[in-house]
């Protein structure tokens, strides 16, 4: 949705009062349902609703017309300047309901979110109910049908810093849970969303079971979205880091089994797959019947392909960066070099 104000929603934001659509819209992040999330959405000016209906609901889906949005962000906004012109050190629930009103228009609005971690901080609110309630509501934002919102450095920020506070007030936290239900389906609704997949690494960071436990479920994501790097990227990183070695080359195994399958069958010649391919073979000294699959692949794609062809230089690349990068493995003696890196820099969309 365009931030532009065309001439007739500046006509209607003189004409009516914000306070109504700021009271309505405010209220849906003061109660956030426990269960499931928020469904977010923004409407535009091709979709008009009757005065007085400041958004739509159909369970937990939400949608807000632009002109609502921008109605609460001016209520929002002057809360926000008054509590700033008074200088003070206290904090009220109403300032707090403003800033979700300015990271729901603004994700990168960092004074709303700085206020609501000093909210957050005070002795008698660093609770688990409170800090699960703010869970809820950045969630809701990174997982919402809005671009900028599920790539938002700041939400991530501010996630990162709810998860940590949690971890050293020993509060579980369900890091697989996370990265199913908020990475992945940031990661769909942005793609190469590399910064929800950093996410996803500091969660690895604290619990070296975790790999283990997502590596399946990061497989199936990268197989439905097989040209996003970053999750390609992440799939290697937890193959990399699952500990048992038997574990790791039967999860290996069962990895580039699905992946060499869906790749033979759908002739996939984008870099993504064939960057994570290369690595992986490359890297975990895996049976010799991987690298013949690769092989063959490999020739059986480029061989149908004209040679000036992007396509064909890509995987043709990939075949000489294996060649380059291979360590024979070395009989009974397990590889402790650490992992080839496979990370590009992918560009933001």
């Amino acid at each position: 949705m365009s931030r532009a104000l065309d001439k007739n929603l500046l006509s209607q934001l003189k004409s009516e009062d914000p306070r109504p659509a700021y009271n309505e819209i405010s209220k849906l992040f003061t109660k956030l349902p426990e269960s499931n999330l928020l469904e977010l959405e923004f409407l535009g000016s091709s979709y008009p609703l009757e005065p007085g209906v400041n958004f739509l609901q159909d369970g937990n889906a939400i949608a807000i017309p632009k002109l609502r949005l921008v109605q609460a962000f001016i209520v929002a906004r002057q809360i926000l300047q008054k509590h700033l012109e008074n200088d003070s050190k206290t904090i009220p629930d109403e300032v707090t309901a403003a800033t979700s009103i300015l990271l729901l228009m603004d994700p990168e609005h960092l004074t709303a979110a700085n206020l609501r971690k000093r909210v957050l901080s005070r002795p008698e609110s660093i609770t688990q109910a409170t800090l699960k309630g703010e869970q809820r509501f950045v969630d809701t934002l990174l997982t919402a049908r809005l671009h900028r919102h599920t790539k938002s450095p700041t939400l991530w920020s501010h996630r990162r810093w709810l998860v940590t506070t949690c971890w050293r007030l020993g509060i579980p936290w369900d890091g697989r849970h996370d990265i199913q239900h908020v990475v992945m389906v940031a990661g769909e609704r942005h793609p190469r969303n590399y910064v929800a997949w950093q996410h996803a690494r500091l969660l690895l960071g604290h619990d070296p079971d975790l790999a283990a436990t997502v590596v399946f479920d990061v497989k199936e994501f990268c197989l439905r979205n097989h040209s996003d790097i970053s999750g390609w990227a992440f799939l290697s990183d937890c193959i990399a880091r699952i500990q048992d070695e038997e574990s790791r080359r039967s999860v290996c195994s069962s990895v580039l089994d699905d992946v060499l399958s869906m790749t033979e069958s759908f002739r996939w010649t984008n870099e993504s797959v064939w960057v994570f391919l290369r690595t992986v073979i490359a890297r975990e000294h895996v049976n010799e019947q991987y690298f013949n699959r690769f092989i063959a692949a490999n020739d059986g794609l480029s061989a149908a392909m004209p040679h000036s062809l992007p396509e064909r230089i890509i995987i043709e690349r990939a075949r000489e960066w294996y060649g380059k990068h291979h360590v024979p493995k070395v009989a009974h003696v397990a590889c402790r070099t650490p992992p080839v890196t496979c990370h590009q820099s992918p560009t933001p969309p």
